[in-house]
């Protein structure tokens, strides 16, 4: 219904493979496959030297590395057996710097929680692309975040997050596995035309969380995390397709007003096979809601929410399918669910948990769904 094209995203790895692409090897820049070496200068060497078009390789082996600088128009690869895993050495991570006042985006201020997109510590990332177009993330391999712990971090435990790609065009990640994050394993600022596919994520806090975007594909990705699966806002033209979504927090959770977001052909399910990384002792793994819509519930994030559709979505094992809510600066219209069926849930089964929230959403329409207990 609202469907978002992608043909604008950046070439894709079996593109790349077949291409006749120039293939940059990393050892041939000096990295070393062992989990001692910090890898990054041989890398962000490799990729600062890479022609237009370059895909630069990282081979099977497990190669341990600080931030990689990402460039437009390359693809950086990970090969099936490769493993990138992340430095324990906080100084060896840069931060993303905004260009353009990102502050709109901002939740928490103040609190354990702050997010906000001017502190250098909360935006330290293993992978960083600022500003890039036409640049691509792909491979079989795996990205180990390691839980890196930082005391001095978001919770005073939280580390960097996994990638971070801000302020960008045309990227395309796909087909990793992605473990470990020692906070979000893909944070986006202001994407434009791009395009997650085909990740697996494990463990760590949300698996993607996108504040901004026109134009974006999340799909074909099995998400297990210890927080919320897939999460941000103020998206304009979003599309969430084929995910397979667990989580011992909340499979989708809407934040900041957003329009034309399309959720389809999903399964969200509990408990969480990871537990909630936030929880303490309490160490929850039961997952709190499937699909969560609540604009401004992370601090005044003001604006209009319209077109929202979620359809042919299964849920399973939660607390309550659906939740939606506003904050005070917020208004909300078009909300439509389509072939939505929610079994064993435990708390509300009535078709919306509106969370005590006063004003209601204009315009729903709900279509053949189902709530139950049971089977």
């Amino acid at each position: 219904m609202f469907a978002v094209a992608s043909a604008l995203a950046a070439t894709s790895c079996r593109n790349a493979e077949t291409a006749e692409a120039t293939v940059i090897d990393i050892t041939a820049y000096g990295a070393k496959c062992d989990t001692v070496t910090d890898n990054a200068e041989a890398i962000n060497r490799a990729i600062a030297e890479a022609p237009e078009g370059a895909v630069v390789k990282i081979p099977a082996g497990t190669y341990m590395t600080g931030t990689i600088h990402l460039k437009s128009n390359i693809t950086l690869m990970i090969d099936e057996g490769a493993e990138l895993i992340a430095s324990s050495d906080l100084d060896a991570y840069q931060s993303y710097e905004p260009t353009r006042d990102m502050s709109k985006y901002d939740t928490g201020e103040g609190t354990r929680n702050a997010n906000l997109a001017s502190d250098k510590r909360w935006t330290k990332a293993l992978i960083l692309g600022v500003g890039v177009e036409n640049a691509t993330v792909c491979g079989k391999g795996t990205i180990n975040g390691r839980h890196v712990v930082d005391s001095l971090g978001e919770e005073s435990m939280r580390g960097p997050h996994t990638i971070i790609i801000a302020e960008s065009k045309a990227v395309k990640i796909e087909g990793l596995h992605i473990k470990c994050a020692s906070n979000y394993a893909v944070l986006g600022y202001e994407l434009v035309d791009s395009e997650i596919d085909g990740l697996t994520i494990e463990e760590g806090w949300d698996g993607v969380h996108i504040r901004g975007c026109e134009n974006v594909v999340i799909k074909n990705c099995d998400i297990k995390t210890g927080d919320d699966a897939i999460a941000g806002g103020y998206w304009k033209g979003m599309t969430i397709e084929n995910c397979s979504l667990n989580s011992s927090c909340n499979g989708i959770r809407m934040i900041e007003p957003s329009e034309n977001v399309e959720i389809g052909d999903c399964k969200i399910y509990g408990p969480g096979v990871y537990p909630h990384r936030t929880s303490g002792a309490e160490k929850r793994t039961g997952t709190i809601y499937g699909i969560v819509l609540e604009p401004g519930a992370w601090g005044d994030a003001p604006g209009h929410t319209e077109n929202v559709y979620i359809h042919d979505v299964t849920i399973d094992n939660l607390l309550s399918p659906v939740v939606y809510s506003m904050g005070e600066n917020n208004t909300c219209s078009g909300l439509t669910i389509e072939n939505l069926k929610a079994t064993h849930i435990t708390y509300n089964t009535t078709p919306l948990n509106r969370q005590d929230c006063v004003r209601m959403w204009d315009n729903i329409c709900i279509k053949n769904m189902s709530i139950s207990q049971g089977e």
